[in-house]
């Protein structure tokens, strides 16, 4: 499978050497079946349900599923982002190595992992493995980021 997805995510050959490729998808869009589906699963776990819970979903309910089916995307995306920083921290915790790839034909990979026919579109992947420190050339140089001041704006 990692074979087929490289040439869609520009050939990197991380694709191909990580021991586990995640890729993360969205709903493509909103519908009141997938909204009515998690709030009913969150009353099933939590075994109860409140006038506010269910007032939330109803304002849900009227306010998505009629949207733009790409501005509805891409909050699902932003959401789907969530899991991905989760998995990121994770396996640093576990000690792997991970990088973050957005670099990718969306819908060829959507067509390799048959997404469409399941309501979803990839976002991002993540290839996750231990490094070759001895084929990584990268490993030496330093890290180059950006600054604090170019990165974080401070409001009193």
């Amino acid at each position: 499978m990692k074979e087929m997805i490289r040439p869609a995510a520009w050939n990197p050959s991380v694709i191909t050497d990580c021991s586990h490729l995640f890729i993360f998808a969205a709903w493509d869009t909103y519908t009141p079946e997938r909204i009515n589906k998690m709030f009913d699963l969150t009353n099933e776990i939590r075994g109860f349900k409140n006038e506010g819970w269910e007032n939330y979903r109803q304002m849900l309910l009227d306010n998505y599923p009629q949207r733009d089916a790409e501005v509805n995307f891409n909050h699902a995306a932003k959401q789907a982002y969530i899991a991905f920083s989760q998995a990121i921290s994770a396996a640093a915790f576990q000690g792997l190595d991970s990088t973050s790839l957005e670099g990718f034909e969306p819908e060829a990979i959507d067509k390799i992992l048959g997404l469409k026919e399941r309501g979803l579109r990839s976002c991002v992947m993540l290839p996750v493995g231990y490094r070759n420190e001895s084929e990584d050339g990268l490993v030496n140089l330093p890290k180059v980021r950006k600054s604090k001041d170019d990165l974080v704006t401070l409001i009193d």
